[in-house]
């Protein structure tokens, strides 16, 4: 855990987000899930932003892409427009662990004391007469070039380079192979580990080097040369030793690696214990890695013990074997994140060890279908087409096939996130027990409901699809059995028979009854 970190984030008008706050994160690992276009990643940058301590940034990236749509829009739409009406932009980062007074204040947006650091752009005051004139026409633009951008701690005093509350690194993983991100993440590792001294002999020597190298091989050509011109090697702030800089693994430059092994040592060498960054952002690490590598990337950053490290992922891996209780839920972006730290220890731990969990599949979902195993997921899509009019894909609902003792780990989830969930269950001839007492702590939630056979005698999925398609199951398996009856022969070869029905039977099936009100409800 790091020292100083993150505590809270505030956001005011970030792109996507007309408010958005992040309380109580963890100085450890804070993992970021959710859909596309959720925010994951807009938090992320709204951290690098201000932790930057750099203006600049802003309006190299364009303010017309931070500053929300919406409330631009909704500007421009008034009758009359003010000046004082014009939207701000504010990201506020409250820090823990923190004792310095420059950071200490209330210049924040709850204005509230505390230690933090915020950004705001803002229309510039001294430009009041002419900001005025230009939005008060008829069919304005919006005056983005005359915002300005302050980075400042809490206290009101501002923030440069070298007073900088936070080191910190953002490694794109989608953007492993961009020149800029590459010579950035190099520049920021050499930042962590060089010394400040180190730095300048190091530049001043790398200068003196190439002017020597200069005077010692280049004499010979330059006399072939006009007298007025000559051949040398560039110089100055865009060719030092900073901008020359690689990184080598095992004496090969990872910029000659593949892209998979490109991010992971990345992100390796970032979160080792010799690295020294207070706050580690990962986008998308699973990007261009192997299941294999990915379960090492995994160990990797539970073993980062120095740094807050944020991960925004869409790998179910990655999400559950890092401790779901971590994890922070995007969803609507009109509401604030949820998080997962409510998930019982048992249900975090069931989820760390059980394989292909689909854990972010469900969490993504707003209406799903629990079944207990592949033959009644290959037969649902037919069955649901044939009780609601129309197909699966395309729907709200999803089936995810989880097994039946996961249920009321997944359960636990849903309650959460108030996924809309029905689990279609065997009553296996004892449904007090089985269906109604295993779920009795989730009865009284409304988004949750556990759907079966009354009849004790219909204990499994198979057997009711059987005795509610009696001729067709007979003509379809009769001449496969041997000593079994076709009942026993489709208890005995489950998967095989789901996939024979949903290839030869198709919508003609008829669903059980509790299928077909699972299917309801969640359409209801």
């Amino acid at each position: 855990m790091a020292d100083q970190y993150i505590e809270k984030i505030h956001c005011k008008n970030f792109r996507g987000f007309r408010e958005r706050k992040i309380e109580d994160l963890n100085s450890g690992l804070n993992i970021f899930i959710g859909d596309n276009e959720t925010g994951k990643s807009s938090i992320l940058l709204a951290i690098e932003l201000v932790l930057s301590g750099n203006p600049n940034r802003v309006d190299a990236l364009g303010l017309d892409r931070l500053l929300n749509r919406q409330a631009v829009e909704e500007f421009l739409a008034k009758e009359e427009r003010e000046f004082a009406d014009l939207p701000e932009m504010e990201v506020d980062l409250y820090l823990g662990g923190c004792d310095k007074e420059e950071f200490d204040g209330q210049s924040n947006m709850e204005q509230t004391q505390g230690f933090g650091v915020f950004l705001r752009c803002r229309p510039r005051d001294d430009l009041y007469e002419v900001i005025a004139d230009l939005v008060s026409g008829d069919d304005p633009t919006f005056p983005f070039e005359y915002y300005m951008v302050e980075i400042k701690g809490f206290s009101g005093r501002s923030i440069h380079a070298y007073n900088k509350p936070l080191r910190h690194l953002l490694i794109d993983n989608t953007k492993i192979s961009n020149e800029h991100a590459s010579r950035s993440y190099v520049q920021k590792m050499y930042g962590a580990h060089a010394k400040d001294d180190e730095k300048q002999r190091l530049k001043y020597q790398y200068r003196q080097t190439k002017d020597g190298f200069v005077r010692e091989n280049f004499d010979e050509l330059n006399k072939r040369v006009d007298g007025d011109y000559a051949f040398s090697v560039k110089s100055g702030p865009k060719a030092n030793l900073e901008t020359d800089l690689t990184i080598e693994a095992r004496g090969v430059d990872i910029e000659n690696m593949g892209m998979g092994q490109q991010c992971f040592i990345r992100t390796e060498f970032a979160l080792s214990k010799q690295t020294h960054i207070d706050v580690v952002l990962l986008e998308e690490p699973e990007n261009h890695l192997s299941h294999t590598r990915m379960k090492e990337l995994v160990r990797v950053i539970e073993g980062a013990s120095d740094s807050q490290v944020f991960v925004a992922t869409h790998s179910s891996l990655i999400c559950s074997r890092l401790d779901l209780r971590k994890a922070v839920f995007f969803g609507d972006p009109a509401s604030d994140p949820i998080k997962l730290e409510g998930l019982s220890e048992e249900t975090a731990n069931f989820f760390m060890k059980a394989p292909n969990s689909l854990v972010l599949e469900f969490a993504l979902t707003r209406k799903c279908l629990l079944v207990e195993g592949n033959a009644e997921y290959m037969l649902m899509e037919s069955m649901y087409e044939t009780v609601v009019g129309q197909e699966l894909f395309g729907s709200e609902v999803s089936v995810i096939s989880v097994g039946g003792l996961s249920f009321p780990r997944f359960l636990e989830i849903a309650q959460l996130l108030g996924i809309k969930t029905a689990v279609v269950t065997d009553n296996d001839k004892d449904q007090q027990r089985k269906c109604v007492d295993r779920y009795a702590g989730f009865a009284e939630f409304e988004n949750i409901r556990i759907f079966y056979d009354a009849d004790d005698g219909r204990w499994t999925f198979e057997v009711c699809v059987y005795r509610d398609n009696v001729e067709k199951c007979e003509e379809l398996f009769g001449e496969k059995r041997k000593t079994l009856t076709v009942e026993e022969y489709m208890l005995e070869n489950k998967a095989e028979v789901a996939y024979q029905l949903a290839s030869n039977v198709g919508k003609e099936l008829v669903a059980p009854e509790y299928v077909k009100d699972a299917i309801r409800w969640l359409n209801n």
